[in-house]
């Protein structure tokens, strides 16, 4: 009598959806600063094409940045009421509607309301605040290695739309450049976000490398409660300095100030694109690390390494050392996001960390609109920006010591 074969099938393991979800996050990263990250490229075009000055074009990087800090607190809360999908899509209208209406800007209050304002609410919609939401809903262990992967578009859309800006300019004009890339918006990502972003997985998904259902808990509304604590003021204090020294100082004067010392557009773009490379890597082993040591000590590492960018770049007369500076304060950018965002969320609590976080970006924008317009003014006075890189200088100081002052096991209500 024969033996009965047993054949056993295996089944192949379900695609889990959370990495399109981490795939379009980092898609609207891309996006959103490709366009804001790369204001510096069209500070000349604008002064020559207007015929402004460099305090006006920085005025509107300043309320661009400060409408950007609202947008991110708008953008927390609507990701937890409406989810992120809506407020994706959304972003991207509005971005689309900023680049083709600037078509037709013939003054630079024109840009002032489409990208400053218009557009500048989009920037903010598609921020990692919104994707931040539905990453922590995705994914559990994997979480913070998501985060860092999602805010790499953060960097990838400097690096490669800067230099890219830069010659398209120099082709076609900053006008048509805006057209171009309006219509990827329109015609691409808008129906891209509407039809395959989801702000949560079904009942029956299962997080990857956790293998434990997914259960979203409310948000508490009272999260303005958070300005009560001194260690919230800390967290916003530095986080200011970072965003001064960070959005406001490189991606709208850096362009300029190399510029001013001489460097063609060319070298300057390329030196940008180093620097996002650096920044892709850094954001990379930083989200890493920030699993395995102390989010404070990072932070203040973090820092010190722009302080001797700085140092450096105050010195530089040679492109050997502009590229250096951009290895250096590259890997130091976006890189700050993870450690940061491990802090609040220990801080403040997972459940309520998309609006505090929000809140708490709301400053960093702050100052990052305050580090795009003050290096404008002292520029008028002095015609340089040696001013400004000793007070980045001493703020970065300042902030390295600060952040220590932080008690991460200090959970707030």
């Amino acid at each position: 009598m024969g033996k009965a074969a047993l054949t056993v099938v295996e089944s192949k393991p379900r695609f889990y959806y959370g990495y399109i979800i981490v795939a379009l996050s980092f898609t609207a990263m891309f996006a959103a600063l490709g366009i804001r990250g790369t204001f510096g490229t069209f500070v000349t075009p604008w002064e020559e094409y207007f015929s402004v000055s460099r305090v006006s074009v920085s005025i509107v990087s300043f309320f661009s940045l400060f409408i950007y800090g609202i947008s991110l607190v708008v953008a927390g809360r609507l990701a937890d009421k409406i989810g992120p999908r809506k407020v994706l899509t959304y972003s991207m209208v509005l971005i689309s509607f900023c680049l083709l209406g600037s078509y037709f800007a013939e003054s630079i209050w024109h840009i002032f309301i489409l990208y400053g304002f218009i557009g500048s609410i989009g920037f903010g919609f598609a921020s990692n605040i919104t994707v931040s939401v539905a990453i922590v809903r995705w994914f559990k262990e994997k979480k913070g290695l998501m985060i860092s992967i999602v805010v790499v578009g953060m960097a990838a859309g400097p690096m490669i739309c800067t230099p890219l800006n830069v010659y398209l300019i120099e082709k076609i004009g900053w006008k048509w450049l805006f057209v171009l890339y309006g219509g990827v918006y329109a015609l691409l990502l808008i129906p891209l976000f509407a039809l395959f972003f989801r702000d949560h997985p079904k009942s029956d998904q299962l997080d990857e490398g956790n293998n434990t259902k997914i259960k979203e808990k409310p948000t508490k509304d009272a999260v303005f409660t958070i300005f009560r604590y001194p260690i919230t003021w800390v967290i916003i204090t530095t986080y200011f300095i970072c965003g001064f020294t960070d959005v406001g100082l490189i991606y709208t004067h850096l362009v300029p100030l190399g510029e001013g010392m001489g460097y063609s557009r060319s070298l300057v773009g390329n030196a940008m694109l180093v620097y996002g490379i650096s920044n892709i890597v850094g954001t990379i082993a930083v989200g890493y690390i920030t699993d395995r040591f102390s989010n404070k000590k990072l932070l203040s590492i973090l820092f010190i390494i722009r302080i001797i960018a700085l140092l450096l770049l105050l010195n530089t007369d040679q492109p050997v050392l502009l590229f250096t500076f951009a290895i250096l304060y590259g890997c130091t950018d976006i890189a700050t996001i993870a450690p940061f965002t491990m802090v609040c969320s220990k801080i403040f609590g997972i459940n309520r960390m998309g609006s505090a976080f929000g809140m708490v970006s709301f400053f960093h924008q702050i100052g990052a609109a305050f580090g795009s317009l003050i290096p404008g003014f002292l520029f008028s006075v002095s015609l340089n920006y040696i001013s400004t890189l000793w007070l980045c200088i001493i703020l970065l100081l300042a902030s390295a010591i600060l952040i220590q002052t932080i008690n991460v096991k200090q959970k707030l209500d």
